[in-house]
């Protein structure tokens, strides 16, 4: 096979290549680390990656996992969106012009990586982080003029791109109703290595539950609070892990029995999840979520809803609960149904447990993408716009 050169634009976490590391690692992005280490082991690929720096004002690079990462000068943010991501584009152009790549790899429509799409002159492939359109429409997204640009800019990227790809099935919906014409596969995100190395140890002494994420509206958590405040007492804990934003969302509520662990790095993650009788997450909108994969590589049951990514991956009464309709009441049974029994939240935990390692696995994630840049760069060319 051909070998091709790619150049991969996204937020990627660079400080995991000094050896920081998830959430509390300060990265975003959390499913790219493990996806550029599974590049690592594909020589058919010759792979850059292109991450905006607004703290340099020249292009650099560095070699690592045989890859090339390159820091993009950049504006700040807010910036490059007043200016309709014309700076970011120049930029691009100046370093794609260097690099030449067969094709090109931008994620993330809240971001400004998509631009570039717009001035190859190849095959691109976009790759949808967060379903804008959709969380504008359920009030999940705050009401400024830099969410407004990035939202009207979504359908554009979708366009521009030759593939799109869409970490679940609900994420391709999202997809397709913004042009039923997109060649839109399905690309799940991968897990990074070191879940598939935790073992799932709850402890029937010591029963607690995690939510992991951020707070607001389109997470859901106001359910949540709602529905351990109507619970009265109890014997068991429930666990915040997120930002400072997420803890005064906690202490605002005053929900009872209560816990903010912090913002955790994978090592701290790991071991909260490896002793969590389940995770919960009760999203009225996620692409994914990422929590859910880590969950369940692990081998902790999730209580989940219909609404998001995760209705693909929690089979009710298999491997979690589902939470339709996601209301107080319906999360307080299923909370009961799996705190209330440790026997239940084993069984739960067990189920499909080795089908989900299987289908979060990192080096499928890589095998997926290397397919299509292959499929997209022999053939040539981009979509008409």
């Amino acid at each position: 096979m051909k070998k091709h050169r790619v150049a991969i634009l996204a937020d990627f976490p660079l400080k995991a290549l000094e050896g920081a590391s998830g959430r509390g690692g300060g990265q975003a992005s959390t499913w790219l680390p493990q996806l550029a280490s599974a590049f690592e082991a594909r020589p058919d690929l010759d792979v850059h990656w292109l991450v905006l720096d607004r703290t340099s004002r020249r292009h650099r690079s560095v070699e690592a996992l045989g890859q090339h990462f390159h820091r993009v000068p950049s504006l700040p943010f807010s910036a490059n969106l007043a200016l309709r991501y014309l700076p970011a584009r120049w930029s691009f152009r100046r370093v794609l012009g260097r690099i030449r790549p067969d094709v090109i790899h931008a994620w993330g429509a809240e971001q400004i990586y998509p631009a570039a799409l717009q001035d190859f002159n190849g095959p691109g492939v976009f790759s949808l982080n967060g379903a804008l359109n959709h969380y504008r429409k359920i009030g999940g997204l705050p009401d400024d003029w830099r969410w407004r640009t990035m939202v009207s800019s979504e359908a554009g990227f979708v366009k521009a791109a030759t593939v799109v790809t869409a970490e679940s099935p609900w994420a391709r919906e999202r997809i397709m109703e913004l042009d039923p014409a997109a060649d839109c596969r399905v690309v799940e995100y991968g897990v990074h290595r070191r879940f598939f190395d935790t073992p799932w140890r709850p402890d029937p002494d010591d029963p607690y539950a995690l939510y992991v994420g951020g707070g607001g509206h389109r997470k859901g958590t106001d359910v949540l609070y709602g529905a351990l405040a109507r619970m009265g007492p109890r014997n068991w804990r429930m666990c915040f892990a997120g930002d400072e934003a997420l803890r005064l969302e906690v202490e605002r509520s005053g929900a009872p029995g209560c816990e903010y662990l912090g913002m955790l790095a994978w090592d701290r993650l790991t071991e909260a999840l490896s002793k969590a009788w389940c995770v919960v997450v009760p999203t009225r909108a996620d692409t994914g979520p990422t929590v859910v994969k880590e969950a369940r590589v692990v081998g902790v049951p999730v209580i989940g809803t219909v609404n998001g990514g995760l209705r693909d991956y929690v089979r009710s009464g298999v491997n979690g609960l589902t939470v339709d309709p996601l209301d107080e009441e319906h999360l307080v049974r299923a909370l009961d149904d799996v705190m209330g029994s440790f026997a239940r939240a084993e069984a739960l935990g067990k189920g499909r447990h080795e089908e989900d390692r299987a289908d979060f696995d990192p080096d499928l994630t890589a095998a997926r993408l290397a397919s299509i840049y292959h499929e997209v760069a022999s053939t040539g060319g981009g979509r008409e716009c």
